[in-house]
């Protein structure tokens, strides 16, 4: 009984030092949680402007157009980039390999802003949008991107 009990004791305190110098075991750094914030709040600041921005096109004078489709077909673009971004980073935790889906995000990004500032909506989808683009801003810079030319 003595034995098993030093032997528990030994693994439970030997397991975690084992367990961070593995091989893609994320590191716990200062970096690290900074991007994984940065990224959930640029996902859940795309999830609102996609659901806003659906509601506005519905009540705009572009409503049923050609147009108004492909606004929300680059939302979707956009909500769905920011999946990826988010599933490579926490599986991954590596800048350089979740870079080209930040990309990815950003250009879906630009697409939106060359509509968004062509045709204004109303004034909260705006202020949203807005919100969006800080958040893409923070998030190319997070990944050593160049800052967005809006």
């Amino acid at each position: 009984m003595k034995k098993y009990v030093w032997t528990s004791l030994a693994v439970a305190l030997l397991l975690p030092g084992v367990l961070a110098a593995q091989p893609g075991y994320p590191p716990r750094d200062g970096r690290t949680a900074n991007i994984s914030r940065v990224v959930a709040d640029c996902q859940d600041r795309a999830i609102q402007f996609r659901s806003s921005l659906r509601a506005a096109l519905d009540r705009s004078a572009i409503n049923g157009t050609r147009r108004e489709d492909e606004l929300n077909v680059d939302a979707e673009r956009l909500e769905r980039a920011m999946d990826r971004v988010r599933e490579a980073w926490n599986r991954e935790h590596d800048p350089p390999k979740t870079r080209h889906f930040v990309s990815d995000a950003i250009s879906a990004g630009q697409d939106i802003n060359r509509t968004m500032v062509r045709r204004r909506l109303n004034p909260d989808v705006q202020r949203q949008w807005d919100a969006v683009r800080g958040e893409l801003n923070r998030l190319a810079e997070a990944f050593e991107l160049p800052r967005i030319r809006w």
